[in-house]
């Protein structure tokens, strides 16, 4: 089954949910990721499991060798 027949059944959602999970019990108080800023569908998804943006701008790619840009986001896990 390719990525796009799993498109909107919650698939994403609940293997983000489960990660955060597993990093609260970790002891981690915070979760923090980038993605492109125009990969719209993930940042929906990270915001619908709770993220928000805390930064948008442009960094340079080492991998790529280009500026691309981006957003920082992050999600505070419940306190322990």
């Amino acid at each position: 089954m390719g990525a796009s027949a799993l498109s909107g059944r919650g698939v994403g959602r609940a293997l983000l949910l489960h990660l955060c999970e597993l990093m609260a019990t970790e002891g981690l108080a915070t979760v923090r990721l980038d993605t492109h800023a125009r990969n719209e569908s993930a940042i929906r998804l990270y915001e619908r499991c709770g993220f928000t943006i805390i930064w948008h701008g442009v960094e340079f790619s080492k991998s790529m060798g280009v500026p691309l840009e981006k957003v920082h986001m992050e999600k505070q896990l419940a306190d322990r």
